[in-house]
């Protein structure tokens, strides 16, 4: 119940940052919409078993490590491609890379992936789910030893306690 009275809340919110508007008649119409969407679409949206009150809880207190490893991320992938298109460095080393799904959930393995794709020089281009792999594409990928444990790593330190 509290589950879904959270997601009817971020829903509304969504619609309401859309509109550009908190007038009390659009955050109704907001609510009931979301509610419409929850009543149709509620075991896409929230599969599986609420997690514990305490869990959301740490995975929330932990989140803003997360956002901040990542806003790290992208800058790093930004200097990285500004070196290549400025000539300072080469994309001959670009290439695919494989990743073991390794402890990650099948939730964790596309958070992960997406918060790759984010940084501008890696991209996330398959899951294997019969072979617990993925794949990304990076623009140095002349050591993929060297790029699966920073993946690894930085699953570790920061995502791993906040969405495994």
């Amino acid at each position: 119940m509290m589950r879904s009275l959270v997601a009817t809340v971020g829903l509304t919110a969504v619609y309401a940052l859309a509109l550009a508007s908190a007038d009390p008649w659009d955050l109704g119409i907001g609510a009931v919409l979301s509610a419409g969407v929850l009543l149709a679409f509620g075991r896409f949206i929230l599969p599986g078993e609420a997690l514990p009150f305490v869990v959301v809880v740490q995975r929330a207190v932990r989140f803003p490590t997360l956002a901040a490893a990542t806003t790290a991320l992208i800058v790093r992938g930004t200097v990285q491609v500004a070196r290549t298109v400025l000539g300072w460095s080469s994309a001959r080393n670009a290439g695919f890379v494989v990743v073991p799904r390794g402890e990650r959930t099948h939730a964790g393995v596309v958070v992960n992936g997406m918060l790759e794709t984010l940084s501008p020089g890696s991209v996330l281009v398959d899951i294997d789910e019969g072979d617990d792999t993925w794949t990304i594409h990076v623009l140095q990928a002349e050591d993929t030893d060297e790029v699966r444990a920073d993946v690894d790593r930085f699953y570790d330190r920061f995502q791993r306690a906040v969405w495994p």
